[in-house]
């Protein structure tokens, strides 16, 4: 399933009433106790007894109240919150921030506009999507310094972020791409962090941005990326105009979560969906989403091919306890970018989990399609029966669960396609289950897998691995305690799977409030460079390791430090490090310090640019 952090907002009874509008501007008093009603009847069912994903009422309390009206509106939260008015979701957003009514809602406060603006021109040190290459090593050839710098790292400036940062940031051309689940899509100048453009979609933006040549663009060159409402847009690179937009999905309760991969004048771009948690309602007919691959022309958004993984289209197969009928089969989201194969002509993605008992061989499993035409090659169900809806894993459990609820171990990582030698290639591939595997790109057969951690729900291999070509890096991401949690960065040896090392993430004495910074999983991808393996902890650490021996080489702390920013925002704190890894590009390190509330992590969004001495 997708991993939503904070934004699991609950599993809560839809029949609810909205509560009523106030004829009058309310006071502070009515606007408290509208907002507390709204929370006991939509959200206190599952905050109040907090567990898995689900952060409890005091983690909410340090979100960002314009982000929760996002995720009320066009977020994953958005089925739960059918029935309510805006100013339903203003009163519950204020009483769980604290906002004093009839206050406007904080804003993002833009960066300073640049003065200049460079010619944009693209080298081999950009870094584009969620990998510089297609194969999606997460390696940059060429950094710009050295591992031998990393430990003189420093912050060279910092800006404050509202709303959840989901993708990496995007280096390309001169300029420095990032967006957040506000829909603010910013390009910046690197050096500095001034504003080249803004660009504000009307749902919140999970993807990374991807870069490329477009004769479709006034300047030649347009960034692509995706957002809750299933919208993919390319815009001007250099002024941020739009130049298409184009919707890859019908179903409501589906979105854009892995990056689109822009390949020979073709944009693939991945669909997954928030329906793992509307299926939990009484009255909706779960379920019916569908994971899919879309292809469009990258000049013209014009769809090329779409193919759902689940052949089969779901049907009424029984009623729930409420006499609602229930459809199957469904799931399979693919939620990471997609990796290109040119030597075969292949395309291969990475799928989640089955929501319904009907059975299919779509979900948790690794399949290639045809590049060309999106006609499926092959597929490998890793694990059958994985059948999982939020709501499934506690009592009382929701209305909707399968009969055989599975572990929720979805494929969340990128594939990686590399060479062997001799001519023999290997697809890499890795779970939630903690297990890491080898396929042959030909035929799709298991030569090898790996346990580097238990796995689980929240744990295992979560957003993705990364190789020099030589060597995979796989980082597990094991949140909770138990004699066997491995948490921290492995590296194996591809052609085999076998371990040459594990390095164990140390585990940070917890701070501030409790149950906050005790987590020190590794749950974001590694990011590579010559000489050093880069990985962060959902403790809101970055660290280095030494790449032949596993050794840890620097430690800096994002989540301990203040920032004055280039937006005006004093003394920002930085927090949890989780789904978006550091980009590398041009003698520069960019991460986005700050994610969920769940799992202990401490949000705060602030993004930090690192350069050697600060310089």
């Amino acid at each position: 399933m997708i991993r939503y952090g904070w934004l699991l907002l609950s599993l809560i009874v839809l029949a609810a009433p909205a509560v009523a509008i106030a004829q009058a501007p309310p006071s502070r008093a009515e606007m408290q106790a509208r907002g507390e009603a709204v929370y006991k009847a939509r959200c206190a069912s599952c905050h109040d007894r907090a567990q898995d994903r689900t952060p409890d009422k005091g983690q909410l309390a340090s979100r960002w109240g314009d982000e929760i009206v996002k995720a009320l509106t066009h977020g994953p939260m958005a089925p739960m919150a059918v029935g309510l008015s805006s100013e339903d979701i203003r009163a519950v957003a204020q009483y769980l921030s604290g906002w004093p009514p009839g206050s406007p809602m904080p804003a993002q406060i833009d960066p300073p506009a640049c003065t200049s603006s460079p010619a944009f021109r693209m080298t081999q040190s950009d870094w584009s999507g969620w990998s510089p290459d297609h194969r999606n090593y997460r390696y940059q050839a060429q950094p710009g310094f050295r591992a031998a710098d990393i430990p003189r790292m420093k912050v060279k400036w910092a800006m404050s972020y509202i709303g959840a940062r989901y993708g990496p940031p995007t280096v390309v051309g001169g300029r420095l791409f990032v967006a957040s689940s506000t829909g603010i899509v910013y390009a910046l100048d690197p050096k500095t962090g001034c504003r080249h453009w803004r660009f504000d979609a009307p749902a919140g933006v999970r993807t990374a941005v991807n870069v490329g040549r477009a004769k479709a663009s006034p300047s030649g060159y347009a960034a692509y990326f995706g957002d809750y409402q299933r919208n993919v847009y390319a815009v001007d690179a250099v002024s941020g105009k739009l130049i298409w937009k184009a919707n890859v999905e019908a179903h409501p309760k589906a979105v854009l979560s892995g990056t689109p991969v822009l390949h020979e004048g073709r944009i693939y771009v991945p669909v997954s969906s928030w329906e793992e948690v509307m299926g939990a309602a009484v009255a909706y007919s779960c379920c019916s989403f569908r994971g899919s691959l879309a292809t469009l022309d990258a000049e013209t958004g014009k769809l090329v091919w779409k193919t759902y993984v689940i052949e089969q289209e779901p049907k009424p197969y029984r009623k729930n306890a409420a006499g609602t009928p229930m459809l199957g089969p469904a799931g399979a989201a693919i939620w990471s970018a997609p990796t290109i194969d040119p030597k075969r002509g292949q395309i291969y993605v990475a799928t989640g989990d089955s929501y319904t008992d009907v059975p299919e061989t779509s979900s948790d499993a690794v399949i290639a399609l045809d590049l060309a035409t999106g006609r499926i090659r092959w597929k490998n169900q890793v694990t059958p029966g994985d059948n999982y809806l939020m709501g499934c894993s506690r009592e009382p459990k929701a209305i909707n669960c399968p009969h055989n609820v599975g572990t929720d171990v979805d494929f969340g990582a990128s594939p990686i396609i590399m060479p062997l030698g001799g001519g023999r290639d290997i697809l890499l591939a890795g779970q939630k289950s903690g297990v890491a595997f080898g396929f042959d790109p030909d035929t799709g057969k298991k030569l090898w897998q790996t346990r580097v951690g238990q796995g689980g729900a929240l744990g295992g291999i979560e957003w993705g691995f990364a190789t020099d070509g030589k060597t995979a890096y796989v980082t597990n991401a094991d949140p909770f305690e138990s004699p066997k949690v491995r948490r921290g960065l492995a590296a194996l040896d591809p052609a085999t799977g076998r371990e040459l090392w594990f390095t164990r993430t140390p585990q940070a004495p917890c701070g501030w409030t409790a149950g906050t910074r005790c987590v020190s999983a590794n749950s974001a991808a590694p990011t590579l460079v010559p000489g050093a393996v880069i990985s962060t902890s959902i403790d809101g650490r970055i660290r280095a390791y030494d790449p032949a021996t596993g050794r840890i080489t620097w430690t800096f702390d994002t989540a301990g430090q203040k920032y004055q920013t280039i937006n005006g925002v004093k003394d920002q704190g930085g927090g949890a490090l989780d789904q978006a890894s550091p980009t590398v590009a041009d003698g520069m390190m960019f991460v986005m310090s700050g994610y969920t509330a769940n799992m202990g992590g401490v949000p705060n969004n602030v993004l930090l640019a690192f350069s050697v001495d600060g310089k």
